[in-house]
């Protein structure tokens, strides 16, 4: 098995890229780079770098979110999912009306209202100090720089597959594959890490704008090119997708009693509505963008832009994959994806059907905006998670705790810690070429930095709700969420590992034994620190209850709490 994942070892080639679409990439990575530069003589003090002022337009914001939590491994994925699963993923979109209300009514105002930079700071008025780091640390170490790892690494693998067959054709080089990902990977960490350093959350937004039109562009121009081709459209994807006369997915059932089915409609619409709920509470990179505007109202617009764009995103998304399987079903368009595969909807290969159609199906140039486009679905995440992660280091450690460092003031400190997390983020992405290929994309992401998700979203919840509950109730509640997220997500591992299996390989012991449905992860891992935090709250008594009352979500909404 080949160590880097996604790759592909095709001994069929349609075309490759050519220099022209060469080129369009070059041109999109000049003009990043540019924009980091412009924005740079805008930036005078941390304030700036880190809410660029709270002068940006709302429409910006709201696109700039869009492009930041849609990450490569969504954009990638998300076609990988239906082709392999069906269609229960575009079924999640239900879940975001309901989504949208929780953060325009309840979370934007409170946290506009608190105006604050970084919103662990609200942990610590609220509760205390440890549970401000711990905050912190969940957000740092578990939630953002992982996932800023995974984001380097699955663009730089789409990429490099996409990009490798046609080295030797445009520029008589022979480097092995892996190599090449290397490359692609260290221009992708390098690039999205010197503009934001130099730029800020200003540049940050501006270029998140850019990124967004890129990569709609490219889903769009895709569903163009198959409907041309094959002379179908949409209806007949969907025929196409739920027949059983060509193999096709069932239509996933409503619900199930079964934990462990992994696709049914009220798992993924759960999923979706907590991953939300928690995302724009607990996650400074989601948050930090209402932070950056001048009113609750502007915050509120922004909201409005960046959901009704991700419904457009994820419609288009499950509808692309629904359309590369009508195309390599077709007998005229059949391929071996890999040496010896033809099925997309095959698991060893559903995650690199899209790749694979970026390089061989498109028109010439049309290639290099879909290569583009995985850039900046990369970069925008990448760029977001350095610029909210060094934002929390300068105010929730290096300022709080009155670092040395701290001395050489916010804008130094803050780009210096960019250009560290950046190269970090890059080199545990090398790190992680070498994760077993038989984990699925989404499924992945939500058993690892997911875990952190939940318990943190609840962490703020419990501030806001739960005015009986202090300190050691929601940090011992938090980490009790966390073990049991890690349970959920890697029980059947834990007992492979534990001895307790019939089977003689780890493989053959997942193979026989379903885990619990990815989607089911966040749901419970919030709800039961949530619930953990209210029951120990009786037994742990509160040290200030006059503070709890003042911090709850009600008293900071109706009024100023006056944080100190």
């Amino acid at each position: 098995m080949d160590s880097v994942p996604f790759s592909i070892l095709s001994s069929i080639s349609q075309r490759g890229l050519q220099s022209v679409d060469y080129i369009v990439v070059l041109v999109y990575f000049v003009g990043t780079l540019a924009a980091g530069i412009y924005f740079s003589r805008q930036q005078h003090e941390g304030e700036d770098f880190f809410v660029a002022g709270r002068s940006m337009p709302w429409f910006a914001v709201g696109l700039s979110l869009i492009a930041s939590l849609m990450s490569t491994t969504t954009y990638l994925a998300a076609p990988g999912e239906v082709l392999r699963y069906g269609l229960t993923l575009i079924f999640g979109w239900l879940a975001l009306p309901l989504a949208f209300l929780v953060v325009n009514r309840l979370w934007i105002p409170f946290f506009m209202r608190l105006n604050i930079t970084s919103i662990y700071e609200y942990l610590e008025w609220r509760f205390g100090l440890v549970a401000r780091l711990l905050g912190v640390g969940l957000f740092t170490l578990i939630l953002r720089l992982f996932w800023m790892a995974t984001i380097v690494l699955t663009a730089s693998s789409a990429v490099a597959q996409i990009t490798y067959p046609s080295l030797e054709q445009q520029f008589a080089w022979h480097p092995s594959l892996e190599q090449w990902t290397l490359t692609v990977l260290l221009a992708v960490g390098i690039s999205a890490t010197i503009y934001t350093m130099l730029g800020g959350i200003k540049a940050v937004i501006w270029t998140d704008v850019i990124q967004f039109v890129v990569l709609m562009s490219g889903l769009i121009i895709t569903l163009l090119v198959v409907a041309l081709d094959t002379g179908t459209g949409p209806i007949d994807w969907w025929n196409i997708t739920t027949s059983s006369a060509v193999e096709g997915h069932a239509l996933p059932p409503l619900a199930s009693w079964d934990i462990t089915e992994r696709n049914t409609i009220l798992f993924m619409m759960l999923n979706m509505l907590f991953w939300y709920s928690c995302t724009f509470i607990g996650d400074q990179v989601a948050v930090q963008r209402y932070l950056t505007t001048p009113s609750v109202k502007a915050a509120a617009r922004g909201n409005i832009v960046n959901f009704m764009g991700e419904c457009v995103a994820f419609i288009l998304l499950s509808i692309c994959g629904m359309a590369l399987l009508a195309y390599y079903s077709d007998p005229r368009f059949q391929v071996e994806i890999v040496e010896g595969v033809v099925d997309p909807r095959n698991p060893l290969v559903a995650d690199k059907v899209f790749p694979y159609f970026i390089a061989n199906g498109l028109p010439v140039g049309m290639s290099g905006l879909l290569v583009a486009a995985l850039f900046a679905v990369a970069m925008s995440s990448l760029d977001s998670g350095v610029n909210s992660v060094s934002t929390v280091l300068t105010i929730d450690v290096f300022r709080r705790l009155d670092l040395p460092y701290y001395r050489w003031g916010d804008l130094r400190l803050a780009r210096i810690l960019t250009l560290i997390i950046g190269f970090f983020c890059t080199f545990a992405g090398w790190a992680l070429l070498y994760i077993p290929e038989s984990y699925n994309i989404i499924g992945i992401t939500f058993r690892t930095f997911n875990c952190a998700l939940g318990p943190l979203g609840a962490m703020f919840a419990g501030g806001m709700f739960l005015s009986h509950v202090g300190q050691r109730a929601i940090v011992l509640s938090t980490i009790l969420g966390i073990a049991l997220a890690v349970c959920c997500a890697w029980h059947a591992e834990l007992l492979w590992f534990l001895g307790d299996t019939e089977f003689s390989s780890l493989e053959l012991h997942l193979a026989n034994n379903r885990g619990l449905s990815p989607f089911l992860i966040t749901p419970i891992a919030a709800t039961s620190t949530f619930l953990m935090a209210g029951l120990l709250g009786l037994f742990l008594p509160i040290r200030d209850p006059q503070k709890a009352v003042r911090y709850s979500w009600k008293a900071v909404v109706s009024g100023d709490p006056n944080p100190t």
